[in-house]
Formats: C-alpha cells, sequence, structure tokens
C-alpha cells in the first residue's frame, strides 16, 4: 500500500470517527412549533368549511332575451361562416387522391353525425355548460385564420404530399381573408352566442 493511499484512508477515518462522536454526544434539536397565528389563520371556519366567495347565479331569462334580440345576426354569421368551410371543402376534396377523398367523406359524416346529436339533446345546460358554448366561437377563431396549425393536423390525417400542402396552405390563406372580413363586420355578442342559439331551448330550462 503506498503512503499517498494510507494517508488518504486514515483521514476519511478520522473524519468519521469526529462525525460518529458529534452525533452520539448533542442532543437532537426539537423542532420548533408553528406559529400561533398561522395556526388561525389556517383553521376552518366555525362550521368547519373554508368561506368561499360566492359565484353570482347566471340570468338564464336575459340570455334567452339576448339570443332572441341578435337571432337575425347570430343567423347571418352561422350561414356565411358555414359558406366559408363549404367552399373550402370543396377545393379541399378535389386536392385528394381516392383513398384520402374516402377518409374524409367519412370524418365529414362523423362529424355531422356528433353535431346532430348534440343539437338532438333536450336535457338542460348546465351553467358551465353554457359558459363553455359562448367560450367555443372564441376559441374556435383560432382553428379558422390560423394557416400553418390547420395546414399540419391535415397533413398528419390526409398524410398529404408536398405537392398537396402547397395547395391546401393557399386554400386556407383565402379562408382566413374570409374570416377576417366576416370576423371585422360581425358584432362580438353575435360571435359569442352562436354555439347557444341552437340549444336556446336548453338555456331557457333550469340547469342542474
Amino acid at each position: 500500500m503506498t503512503m499517498r493511499v494510507l494517508v488518504a484512508l486514515l483521514t476519511i477515518a478520522v473524519f468519521l470517527a469526529g462525525y460518529a462522536a458529534r452525533v452520539l454526544t448533542e442532543p437532537s434539536q426539537a423542532v420548533p412549533p408553528v406559529p400561533a397565528a398561522i395556526t388561525t389563520e389556517l383553521a376552518p371556519s366555525a362550521g368547519g368549511t373554508v368561506n368561499k366567495s360566492s359565484t353570482p347565479a347566471l340570468d338564464r331569462a336575459k340570455l334567452v332575451a339576448e339570443i332572441t334580440k341578435l337571432r337575425p345576426q347570430i343567423v347571418a354569421y352561422t350561414a356565411q361562416v358555414t359558406e366559408i368551410e363549404d367552399e373550402f371543402e370543396v377545393e379541399f376534396v378535389k386536392l385528394l387522391n381516392p383513398v384520402q377523398r374516402e377518409k374524409r367523406i367519412a370524418d365529414k359524416k362523423r362529424y355531422a353525425e356528433r353535431d346532430a346529436k348534440k343539437i338532438a339533446d333536450r336535457t338542460p345546460l348546465s351553467d358551465r355548460d353554457i359558459q363553455m358554448a359562448q367560450e367555443r366561437p372564441l376559441t374556435s377563431i383560432y382553428w379558422q385564420v390560423t394557416v400553418t396549425p390547420r395546414l399540419e393536423q391535415l397533413t398528419k390525417d390526409y398524410t398529404l404530399n408536398a405537392a398537396q400542402q402547397t395547395s391546401v396552405r393557399s386554400l386556407l390563406a383565402l379562408r382566413r381573408t374570409k374570416y377576417f372580413a366576416l370576423l371585422d363586420a360581425t358584432p362580438h355578442p353575435s360571435i359569442r352566442l352562436s354555439r347557444l342559439a341552437p340549444l336556446i331551448e336548453r338555456v331557457a330550462a333550469p340547469g342542474k
């Protein structure tokens, strides 16, 4: 054993011996108690529950009246959205090969059946359902006016080749221009209530 190794081992042994002696001789340090002010602040209220701010109830009658008043504008906006989407769909399908086209037709049929099922449902909407239905048109605008994210999704769904991607990008850019013009010409409430208008009977009914 070399002198350098021996010195290293002795150093480690002395360190361990000193550490062990300290552990055995020093008393364990008690954990300080939690300050009373903190425990009082975090303690439950007298009823056993934490007080929560109350959420104002949704005024369904007012919402129904607003939808009824704006229905002509809502119908016009929805019709124009449908027109823009139909125009895009016609041109998009022309770019697909037979296998892609068959898949697209099946997907569109599934989407239509899903939407028809939602409209046929007569279950009263909860306050949360109504809130989400008002938010959905605004979040849907993202997919209506963006080009690259939508192109990436269509490319993934239908395995578009490079030439198809170039053509679809042009179609999406044209669609975006049309949507911008429509959004500029449409009052915000008509857009916000466009998903709720077909469900007005479920809005009027008391939610659970």
